[in-house]
């Protein structure tokens, strides 16, 4: 089983809410891992374009998440769900997600305490995911603040 695999898999067994947050946070992830297992061919078409084409995509991406390939992967494990829960899930998990980041205080104190709290703060306000989904942002926000 391949590591997108696993993310898909685990994914499935996913209440929707947590599902889609495991996606959106995986997302870049994914697409590195279809992007490698696309032929070189393939691959020499869509090199990179300049870094302002790119950031745009990527806030478009952001901001349109549950259009995007989010919304797709998401169909795939809950494909019993309709589809205006779907995109309801992915906003969601993508304000829970921006919520951790913004809550996190880039000043001094213990690292620790910081992106617990982040979490904490975050969780009071998008409340309805799986402890296991709120140790997994507590992960996230330690390892890309750190």
């Amino acid at each position: 089983m391949t590591e997108a695999d696993e993310i898909i898999a685990e994914a499935r067994e996913l209440p929707l809410k947590d599902a889609a947050f495991l996606l959106w946070r995986e997302c870049s992830k994914l697409d590195l891992l279809a992007w490698r297992a696309m032929p070189s061919a393939m691959r020499a078409m869509l090199r990179p374009r300049p870094t302002a084409e790119s950031a745009a995509e990527i806030r478009y991406e952001h901001d349109h998440a549950e259009d995007g390939l989010t919304f797709d992967r998401l169909k795939l494990v809950h494909p019993e769900a309709d589809d205006a829960d779907i995109r309801h899930a992915i906003i969601a998990a993508v304000k829970f997600d921006d919520a951790c980041f913004g809550y996190f205080d880039k000043g001094r104190g213990e690292f620790g305490e910081r992106f617990r709290r982040a979490v904490e703060l975050a969780a009071r306000d998008h409340p309805g995911y799986l402890e296991h989904t709120y140790q997994r942002a507590r992960y996230y926000i330690s390892y890309f603040m750190k």
